[in-house]
């Protein structure tokens, strides 16, 4: 609490710095399920490689958003802060590249693969150019959202055959769901503010997202 006036009014830092904890938190999360992932694949180039590599930008975006948070955004909106919340974007567009990349290299044969690369490249270059032109959260949830929904519709109809996983499947609802309370705003569970939130609800995903990692082709 400080003062102003005489008057007792609650610190506009307290949900920021909780927020930027989380971020932390998950980035971390990231980072070490990323390492665990990387040390396992026999080859980048492998549909686990891929993902490992995605892991690993879902945690440089973390990272990022937890600067903004934690140290930029209370200061008001600088150019650093700017930046950092590029940054973020950026990182969940490679993150979304390399989904894509894993969906190819997991489901389908070896002759549709540059069309993943290329389609890949398409859905990052719009990212990017979005990023640049609008300053909202959205860019980087809708940004990121073709490629998840398209690894969760393979992982269903991969299941019978083996290339599917219930553990991908759920990592995947469970972060749809984490997307949906930041874009509805749910700010239901002070001090966790909706961005909190995300980051919380996105850390169970995370585990369950590394340990399909471990099932994808080139684990």
């Amino acid at each position: 609490m400080k003062t102003n006036g005489g008057m007792k009014t609650k610190s506009a830092l307290a949900p920021l710095s909780v927020t930027a904890i989380t971020n932390f938190l998950w980035a971390a999360e990231a980072f070490l399920a990323a390492g665990f992932l990387l040390g396992r694949v026999r080859s980048l180039s492998t549909a686990a490689g891929y993902w490992a590599l995605a892991m690993l930008f879902m945690g440089i975006s973390a990272l990022s958003g937890g600067i903004d948070h934690g140290f930029l955004e209370p200061r008001g909106n600088s150019p650093a802060r700017r930046a950092f919340e590029k940054a973020t974007s950026v990182a969940a567009g490679i993150l979304a590249f390399f989904t894509l990349l894993t969906v190819g290299w997991q489901f389908f044969a070896a002759g549709a693969r540059p069309a993943f690369i290329a389609a890949g490249l398409l859905l990052l270059a719009a990212h990017l150019v979005a990023t640049f032109l609008l300053d909202s959260f959205l860019v980087v949830i809708l940004g990121y959202a073709p490629a998840i929904i398209l690894f969760l519709v393979m992982s269903l109809l991969g299941l019978r055959s083996g290339t599917g996983s219930w553990q991908i499947i759920a990592g995947l609802l469970v972060s749809a769901a984490a997307s949906l309370i930041q874009a509805l705003g749910v700010d239901a569970f002070s001090p966790l503010d909706r961005n909190g939130l995300y980051h919380v609800v996105l850390m169970p995903a995370t585990v369950l997202l590394t340990l399909g990692g471990l099932l994808l082709k080139g684990g």
